[in-house]
């Protein structure tokens, strides 16, 4: 393609690549000097000319100097970010166009739609993810440093997904990241916003969070129908950004209703109510954030016209999410999960709590070097109200800090004392020992992440879920060996 198709009144110079990275090669390419919170591309003119660049857009002053010095033609636009997104979508030659995209934004339950929604629609159809997971689509999985990803790269992958004839894609997006427009060159068709939690709704209070996930609601196309659960404190306060929207809650105003909520062992079983008709479901996750995820998801392919029967059935068999409220083992109730935020521990807890199969509750929970008293205060309330046995160990460390942390957190436990253990294996390890038949473990803080964030970086770390099945088999072993 030549930049004069691009640009009018640029000369016939022939462009084969777009860039916003200026440490890659990039023959031919038109860079973009993007404005991060960390990085200016501004900065970085001299080394993407270096690397290849023919054409720079820019929005700053650029001493005349230094533009005489640089082989390379220079266009000044008002917004760089918004001119990426017109060009790089004559360049991919309109790449949201014929792909069915759905996005999903919260303070935590994301991950769990998205992937609820490509599993449906993965045995159906084709679908893709993006996500913090990772990039999956076409039997490939590639890894991302971010959940969401940049303007560029998501008109490259969605320009990948239709040419491998893909007909659906999910989205995980966080409010901050929306509000640094990264996201902006994906044409929502569904956008669905799951929950907020306890520390999102305090930014509220400052006017910050709600704020932003506003503005970006504002700029989505009339066509684009808001998902939203009419019982968190979102609805109020997102609902009227967009003409098109539809609820689902316990609430008797929601347009998909939640009724008749039994767990147990086994998973959740529920009812839909849905125009005056009640629509059984059953499947094999855990939790009321499950339940609520599950429902999200369903609404959203039921508006897209998939019928609620097919969605119900297929969702019966549904497996779980890679480290979100993930069983480790059938004949033991251990449950692991990635969640931070102490709305999602809460969550975690009140199903360690109510489990009616249970005889004791214990919980391996994370504690940050980082935590302030307040967030510790909240967390050890939580911890004792729904556990028997509480092992507090490391999430991230510094220098020998956990163990201050862990000591620190002594003061707000009134019922009983917790069990330290700064080797998170470890921690995990006593747990299993511990636990009997018919009692339930939770593993809070990690999932299946394979890091631990020390002192002077990541750490290699083979992640919750192995250290419990490696234990849980070794007393097996033990066990059958003595019998």
């Amino acid at each position: 393609m030549l930049l004069s198709e691009l640009f009018h009144g640029a000369p016939d110079v022939e462009v084969e690549q777009l860039s916003v990275d200026s440490r890659f090669p990039m023959k031919n390419a038109i860079f973009f000097c993007l404005n991060g919170i960390k990085y200016d591309g501004h900065n970085y003119i001299r080394e993407a000319i270096e690397n290849g660049a023919k054409a720079i857009v820019y929005s700053k002053e650029i001493p005349t100097e230094q533009k005489s010095q640089n082989r390379a033609i220079y266009i000044k636009v008002p917004n760089v970010n918004n001119t990426l997104i017109d060009i790089g979508n004559r360049f991919y030659e309109y790449p949201n166009q014929g792909i069915d995209k759905y996005v999903a934004c919260g303070s935590y339950g994301k991950s769990s739609v998205t992937s609820f929604i490509n599993y449906f629609l993965n045995t159906c159809s084709s679908c893709a993810y993006v996500g913090i997971l990772g990039i999956n689509y076409d039997k490939r999985h590639l890894r991302s440093s971010f959940s969401t990803l940049n303007i560029l790269d998501n008109l490259k992958i969605l320009d990948n997904i239709r040419k491998a004839g893909i007909k659906a894609v999910t989205f995980e997006a966080d409010v901050r990241s929306l509000n640094l427009q990264k996201l902006d060159a994906v044409v929502p068709d569904f956008f669905i916003y799951t929950c907020t939690n306890s520390d999102h709704s305090s930014d509220y209070l400052n006017n910050q969070y709600f704020v932003q996930l506003r503005r970006y609601l504002y700029t989505l196309e009339d066509s684009c129908k808001l998902i939203l659960n009419i019982d968190d404190i979102s609805f109020k306060q997102i609902y009227d950004c967009v003409n098109n929207y539809v609820t689902y809650g316990f609430s008797n105003l929601a347009t998909y209703q939640i009724r008749d909520v039994v767990m147990n062992k086994n998973g959740i079983e529920y009812k839909i109510k849905y125009q005056d008709e009640l629509y059984p479901v059953r499947c094999r996750l855990q939790g009321m954030s499950s339940l609520f995820n599950l429902t999200a998801a369903i609404v959203a392919l039921h508006q897209k016209g998939y019928p609620l029967d097919q969605l119900i059935e297929t969702f019966r068999e549904i497996p779980d999410v890679d480290g979100v409220m993930e069983r480790v083992d059938n004949e033991y109730d251990i449950i692991i999960d990635s969640a931070y935020d102490l709305t999602s521990i809460q969550a975690i807890c009140d199903y360690a709590k109510m489990a009616k199969h249970k005889k004791k509750a214990i919980g391996v929970i994370s504690v940050n070097y980082s935590d302030g008293d307040k967030r510790l205060e909240k967390m050890m309330q939580i911890c004792e109200d729904a556990l028997d046995v509480i092992i507090l160990t490391e999430n991230e460390s510094a220098e020998g800090a956990v163990s201050d942390i862990l000591e620190r957190c002594d003061r707000y436990l009134t019922k009983h004392k917790a069990v330290y253990s700064n080797m998170r294996s470890m921690a995990i390890e006593n747990a299993v020992e511990i636990m009997n038949k018919g009692d339930v473990l939770i593993i809070i803080g990690k999932g299946n992440e394979k890091f631990l964030e020390m002192g002077l970086g990541k750490e290699y770390y083979h992640g919750d879920k192995y250290y419990a099945q490696k234990y849980i088999n070794e007393r097996r072993r033990e066990e059958n060996e003595t019998s």
